[in-house]
């Protein structure tokens, strides 16, 4: 599905061009990370196999038509997954990656309803077995990471009112839960992306009564839960205090 766009950065990049873009230095050849040597070997235009000692395209049709249509095909396949099976993909390494790349390619508000809903059925789902409460997206490993890089991947937009935004979507069904999960590092981390978005105010307003508090679990003063009440400082709070007096 490569575009004639990225295939031309991809050649003409130098081998320090292309270290610095798999370092993060640029979008274009972001997709190259995902695939091994082997894969990435036969993901061009015009592929071709051998057939009788002679070399034959795989496809009769023009390249870029032929892309366009597996990319309609795909996406519906994409975002149908990302939608029925949204929780486990924002709490898995691999699923999170399809998920951040679905939300970047085809932002959509069938996918980010999912994944707003997904975050508040983590807080209320009980575990049947211990009857202890399910880990909340928030707080979950790779569960925040997921919600802060797709915030931080929409932070770079300039979205219309009417364009579909994660940012939006959760700030209307949390607007009353920010101060909560912003006494946690992990929720923090999420919040500090979350500020930088479309809703930077409406965050700022929704945390304003709750500043001093922040500042206390930054120094390690205490006021959280668990580990936190010894006095570790919180580096999220500590961002998220940061991005509040900006």
């Amino acid at each position: 599905l490569v575009s004639k766009e990225e295939e031309s950065t991809s050649t003409n990049a130098t081998d320090g061009e292309k270290k610095a873009t798999s370092a993060g230095g640029s979008s274009t050849l972001r997709w190259q990370k995902y695939f091994d040597p082997y894969e990435l070997s036969v993901l061009h235009r015009n592929p071709t196999v051998i057939e009788n000692e002679q070399t034959v395209s795989t496809c009769k049709k023009e390249d870029e038509t032929r892309r366009q249509e597996l990319v309609v095909y795909l996406k519906e396949l994409l975002v149908e997954a990302c939608v029925k099976h949204t929780e486990e993909m924002m709490r898995s390494k691999p699923g999170s990656k399809v998920l951040m790349e679905v939300c970047e390619s085809y932002p959509s508000e069938e996918v980010f309803n999912a994944i707003v809903e997904a975050c508040a059925e983590s807080t209320e789902i009980m575990e049947e077995d211990d009857k202890t409460p399910a880990m909340s997206m928030l707080e979950d490993p790779v569960g925040h990471l997921t919600l802060k890089h797709i915030f931080l991947s929409e932070s770079k937009k300039e979205l219309d009112e009417d364009e579909p935004s994660l940012a939006r979507a959760f700030y209307s069904k949390f607007e009353n839960s920010l101060g909560g999960f912003a006494s946690s590092n992990r929720g923090a981390f999420v919040l500090s992306a979350l500020i930088q978005t479309s809703v930077r105010e409406e965050v700022k307003g929704a945390l304003k009564s709750h500043t001093k508090k922040i500042a206390k679990l930054a120094k390690g003063d205490g006021g959280g839960s668990g580990k936190d009440k010894k006095g570790k400082p919180l580096a999220g709070c500590g961002v998220l205090l940061e991005a509040l007096k900006a």
